[in-house]
């Protein structure tokens, strides 16, 4: 089964978010653990049996007089399951810090929510080869410390920067290399079962390219319900199961 984020980002009126819910509600999603994740204000319409809700980010505090926060306490109390952290969006518009993506992912595991972790390099990294040594730093920075018994509520989304919000024809053997780079240093730092997804500017046959991974991050492709629901509907069932 794979595992699909749909990260709708800081898009849709609430007309717009209870249409699409309907027609997303009205497909067949077998083979798939689908998970929306919508603006705040809209988590707790968006419960259904079709899908999860995630958050698309959560406060690095616990609680207290922090204006405009949302505690990984107060997602839990609105029984959201999932929640992106470390996006780049966040650390360039609100330069967000590794110790930052730190505390918020300690704050969600306390919480036992499931954590998205989005990873990926810049366009001159790439250029210089220097993807790996950045994942690996990331990788580091983020999963080292955290406690055995936490680690099977965290997935990576490998998302190039680059990518993000560009139309670039996806390069399967370059994917599938970096993923099974990222599945080693996983599995060699006592992470045996953590689910890699993909993202980063992918269109609608961009999915059914990459049949060997576990999943995938979208963005602006999961803006248009009705073509999200073509993939969903084309989507295969992979060897690799994810358990939920």
């Amino acid at each position: 089964m794979k595992l699909l984020i749909c990260n709708w980002k800081n898009n849709k009126t609430l007309e717009e978010i209870l249409r699409d819910k309907k027609i997303l509600e009205s497909h067949s999603l077998e083979n798939i653990k689908l998970v929306i994740c919508p603006s705040f204000p809209y988590l707790p319409i968006m419960h259904s049996k079709k899908f999860a809700v995630g958050a698309q980010d959560v406060s690095e505090f616990e609680s207290g007089n922090y204006t405009g926060e949302v505690s990984a306490k107060i997602l839990k109390s609105l029984d959201v399951q999932y929640v992106i952290i470390g996006h780049n969006e966040r650390e360039i518009y609100f330069l967000e810090t590794i110790e930052k993506q730190q505390k918020k992912i300690k704050n969600a595991l306390e919480q036992n929510l499931k954590v998205i972790l989005p990873i990926g390099e810049s366009l001159m990294e790439y250029q210089l080869d220097k993807t790996k040594e950045v994942l690996e730093e990331k990788l580091s920075a983020l999963l080292i410390s955290i406690p055995k018994e936490k680690r099977q509520n965290i997935a990576i989304a490998y998302e190039p920067i680059w990518r993000i919000g560009k139309n670039i024809p996806v390069n399967k053997k370059e994917i599938i290399q970096v993923i099974l780079f990222i599945k080693h240093w996983l599995f060699n730092h006592g992470y045996e079962n953590t689910p890699v997804l993909f993202g980063g500017g992918l269109q609608e046959d961009d999915i059914q390219k990459l049949p060997e991974i576990d999943g995938f991050l979208l963005g602006t492709l999961s803006l248009n319900v009705e073509k999200m629901c073509k993939v969903l509907e084309n989507f295969h069932e992979s060897t690799r199961i994810y358990k939920t």
